[in-house]
């Protein structure tokens, strides 16, 4: 999940919400927030390959991006 309480930290080895742990134990929070995030970035290509296709100048083509990448929080 992207928005997971935890939080990992490294310094001298590896930490989960301030206590230390193995890399095994953060291995699944990691893939979890790895996929979250490209999906998120798959969705936003796919709507700007839709966007490409519509006429417009190049500043609403910039405004329309924009706007896409601050809904999406990418």
């Amino acid at each position: 999940m992207l928005n997971s309480p935890d939080r990992i930290t490294y310094r001298n080895g590896f930490y989960l919400n301030a206590q230390p742990v193995t890399i095994e134990n953060i291995v699944s929070i990691y893939e979890e927030r790895r996929s979250a995030s490209l999906s998120i970035w798959e969705l936003y290509e796919q709507h700007k390959a839709q966007l490409h296709d519509v006429e417009m100048s190049a500043e609403e083509y910039q405004r329309a991006i924009t706007a896409l990448a601050e809904l999406l929080g990418v």
